[in-house]
């Protein structure tokens, strides 16, 4: 059941919102459907009606923020830097994502005060925000094959491989920056992507 549709879609918004706030502040553990409540101007009996409880929405929240940084990113590549093919807009986009969400505010809330929320997305199953960036790069993957820029494969495959090996870098980029300077880690990454993208990188 989607619970966002159990209350009113600027309710939902205003809820999200409100246990963003909350996260960012104190932390999950710390978070209350009370307080939660307050900040988005509603009655307790209104958290409890959307469903799910304080982790599915935020859970939710992460998703909104992850679509978010899919949908600026993919503006942006498309829009401002015109990549003269397929493999270099995937990479454009890759790199762009690992900077971007590397300082989104919820997911360094996350890995500050609850990181093993986290964890069964990164051993047991693909989340929603994992998804969203499996998709982004599977149509850009899609047209790089198309214009031969990039090797053929399973652009779905070739998708989720690049988001667990990128992954590292969206947690963990300032344990790497803290001792390289920071345009020239996300040189390497680019150098990562385009590498294992071009074709007769394997056999």
């Amino acid at each position: 059941m989607d619970t966002a549709r159990l209350v009113a879609p600027s309710t939902d918004e205003a809820l999200l919102a409100a246990v963003r706030d909350e996260v960012l502040a104190y932390g999950v553990r710390r978070a209350t459907a009370t307080s939660i409540a307050q900040r988005a101007g509603v009655s307790r009996v209104t958290v409890y009606r959307r469903g799910g409880g304080i982790r599915q929405l935020l859970l939710d929240a992460l998703v909104a923020e992850f679509r978010n940084a899919v949908e600026e990113v993919t503006a942006e590549v498309l829009t401002e830097q015109s990549p003269r093919d397929g493999r270099a807009a995937v990479t454009a986009t890759a790199v762009a994502m690992v900077q971007k969400l590397s300082h989104a505010p919820l997911v360094a809330a996350l890995l500050r005060h609850d990181p093993e929320m986290l964890l069964p997305y990164l051993v047991d199953r693909h989340g929603r925000s994992q998804q969203l960036m499996i998709e982004a790069m599977s149509s850009a993957i899609v047209a790089g094959m198309a214009d031969g820029s990039i090797r053929d494969g399973d652009p779905v495959l070739l998708s989720v491989i690049l988001m667990h090996a990128l992954t590292p870098f969206v947690i963990g980029l300032g344990v790497v920056t803290a001792k390289h300077d920071p345009t020239e880690v996300l040189a390497e990454v680019r150098r990562l992507v385009d590498a294992y993208l071009a074709p007769g990188a394997t056999s």
